[in-house]
């Protein structure tokens, strides 16, 4: 597989290299595969984690990012029935 890294996707090649650091990888493949497995583990506890009873919708909007939104609310209705 490749990925381009040239021209307008040249911000890719910091990316890699930050989260190669962030996850102390010495190479871009291993930050990719990290990031990956990362992904694919963190998706299912966040959707755990908003019903824990403890999340706040602070805490949601700070596990937030650009890719991955985490909504919190707390909704209540009262009906009258006819």
């Amino acid at each position: 597989m490749r990925i381009e890294t040239s021209g307008k996707y040249a911000w890719r090649t910091d990316l890699y290299d930050d989260v190669g650091e962030l996850l102390d990888e010495s190479t871009r493949s291993g930050a990719v595969d990290g990031a990956c497995e990362f992904t694919q583990q963190m998706l299912p506890a966040l959707a755990k984690a908003v019903e824990h009873p403890d999340m706040t919708e602070e805490l949601a909007e700070i596990l937030s990012t650009r890719v991955v939104d985490v909504e919190y609310e707390i909704s209540t209705d009262v009906s009258v029935r006819k």
